[in-house]
């Protein structure tokens, strides 16, 4: 295990004796984890066993659309040159970038529910991009519930089992909700693969109908 994984873990700990200053503690942790880049998958599933499924999720939403806003205007300002330099360095923002352009919101509803990109990526590489803010803020939210939603649920459901509460009806629930979730997100991914693929051909076939242009002028005149 790495120290940063550690580091969550003992943040958990200490969350757990706050009562209900945890909630509080958990966003501000929360911030701090995202504007440094770490995953955020584990404070999904510290906050669904320490909180549980319902005040879980309230309190990582709320947590993560305070960091994504907070990562956009930091990317815009005071950021923005190091972010430039550091997206640069990721492959798959190219294309990406050149979606957004195009599609606007569907690109970025569509890159919060796929992890076919990490979110400390998403969260400053859309600050580099014309979107608007208030429709990115509401759209990542929207996005990204569904996805909370499961790693919250996943781990108040196994916070129960492991207290001894292992209601079958309540265990067989949690494996369909499972199954689902992982197939809406594999066809997500398919779908966004699809996208960006479509994308990243469009300005080649511009750039094929610019050049052709010349040539048939240049012929006529022959």
């Amino acid at each position: 295990m790495v120290y940063w994984q550690e580091s969550l873990i003992q943040c958990n700990n200490w969350i757990a004796s706050l009562g209900y200053l945890g909630y509080p503690a958990f966003v501000g942790i929360y911030l701090v984890a995202t504007l440094i880049g770490l995953p955020a998958i584990f404070l999904f599933l510290g906050a669904g066993s320490l909180f549980g499924f319902v005040p879980g999720l309230i309190v990582v939403s709320f947590a993560d659309t305070v960091s994504v806003a907070t990562c956009y205007l930091l990317g815009r300002t005071v950021g923005r040159k190091a972010v430039s330099r550091w997206i640069a360095q990721r492959p798959h923002w190219s294309k990406l970038d050149r979606a957004v352009a195009q599609k606007g919101w569907k690109i970025v509803f569509l890159t919060r529910l796929s992890p076919i990109v990490p979110s400390n990526v998403l969260n400053y590489g859309f600050s580099l991009t014309q979107i608007n803010f208030w429709q990115y803020l509401f759209v990542s939210w929207l996005g990204m519930l569904p996805v909370i939603a499961l790693y919250v649920y996943l781990a108040s459901v196994g916070t129960n089992l492991v207290a001894g509460n292992d209601n079958p009806k309540q265990l067989a629930a949690s494996i369909l909700g499972l199954v689902t979730a992982v197939m809406a997100i594999a066809y997500t991914t398919k779908l966004m693969h699809s996208t960006l693929s479509e994308k990243s051909r469009m300005p080649l076939k511009n750039s094929e109908c610019r050049s052709a242009k010349p040539r048939s002028r240049e012929n006529a005149s022959r």
